[in-house]
């Protein structure tokens, strides 16, 4: 096994709680350093969270050159601020989503790699972890038949109103905070399914396209969705995708639909809380449903290693960002689409 990483981590926030320190319980890699806004906050975090030391400052954390890898925590807005200066001083990045504010901003992150030591990735975790392996290889192998369709949910009840994911500048809205997994999870399908296989009939590398988006606007702020619903067409297979910050309830559910039955992943975001994969398919006797548990172990425990993997190698593979690009792209399209603004972006060239 590769040598654990020294993390260094740009927040106290609460997406670490999950992402750094509970991942690093079980990959076994060291928690360095954290750095806060408030000194003083930082000391009292590191101190209770098992790292080793405080930075005084962001700008101090990421110089340090004995850091393997530096966590982006930090509200959408300033991600990539800090991700362009990290890479500046040479660090390896895993950058929380979104991220970028919109698609220019993005691009001049991606700039900085041609004269980087260090590399970037945005923290799709879902992605690693064994739950949506098993969704594409059941759709690949033709256990639903031909693909007629796909439902993408990523719903949650609202944060509290001061919450940073209201905020305009700090590039918040349900489309940056949620919607983007569902955007980058239909990208995914798109890139996985493509050929002719198992009566799947895509065409390869099938494209991901925006028919319609509407929007509701927050109640503090219009320029911030609170809820968007859009349709689009993956390789010409319809898809609904459905994201909101004011819910009655928690659903991030995938679902695959086709000629044969469909294939659904009840919270394919975080599949360590409920493991469940559903088939379902239509025979002479009825439908027939069976289910695979495969959430033993946490999304982000599967990222952190691929990451540790991916350093320690020296891999600088494009594929994950180029696919993040996509993403971005499609959010700043579907904003565009549903009449609001794009998001600020912090970072000027």
């Amino acid at each position: 096994m590769s040598a654990p990483l020294r993390i260094g981590m740009l927040g106290a926030s609460r997406i670490a709680e999950e992402s750094i320190i509970a991942a690093t319980a079980e990959t076994g890699d060291i928690r360095a350093a954290v750095a806060a806004r408030d000194p003083e906050r930082a000391r009292h975090y590191a101190a209770e969270r098992g790292f080793s030391a405080a930075a005084e400052s962001y700008a101090s954390l990421i110089e340090d050159d004995s850091l393997d890898l530096v966590y982006i925590g930090l509200p959408n807005g300033l991600h990539a601020e800090w991700a362009a200066r990290a890479l500046e001083a040479g660090r390896n990045v895993l950058v929380e989503k979104p991220f970028a504010a919109n698609l220019a901003e993005f691009d001049r992150v991606a700039a900085r790699l041609e004269r980087s030591a260090g590399w970037a990735w945005e923290a799709f975790h879902y992605a690693d972890h064994p739950a949506m392996h098993r969704l594409i290889g059941h759709v690949r192998e033709g256990a639903i038949g031909e693909i007629r369709g796909v439902d993408v949910h990523m719903d949650m009840p609202a944060p509290a109103p001061r919450d940073p994911r209201w905020s305009f500048d700090l590039a918040g809205g349900a489309l940056m905070d949620l919607g983007c997994y569902a955007l980058h999870a239909l990208l995914l399908l798109g890139d996985q399914l493509g050929g002719e296989l198992g009566g799947v009939r895509l065409p390869t590398a099938a494209p991901l396209t925006l028919d319609f988006a509407r929007a509701e606007g927050h109640t503090g702020d219009a320029r911030v969705d609170a809820t968007v619903v859009a349709g689009l067409e993956l390789g010409g297979v319809p898809v609904s995708m459905h994201t909101s910050m004011a819910s009655d309830e928690w659903n991030f559910g995938l679902r695959v639909h086709g000629s044969l039955g469909e294939v659904v992943l009840p919270n394919f975001v975080k599949p360590q809380e409920d493991g469940r994969l559903i088939v379902r398919t239509t025979t002479g006797a009825g439908v027939e449903e069976r289910s695979e548990h495969l959430g033993a172990s946490s999304s982000y425990t599967h990222q952190l290693r691929r990451i540790r993997s991916a350093v320690r190698s020296g891999e600088r593979s494009r594929v994950g960002l180029e696919r993040s690009r996509r993403t971005m792209a499609l959010i700043d399209e579907v904003y565009t689409a549903a009449g609001l603004p794009l998001r600020p972006g912090r970072l000027a060239s």
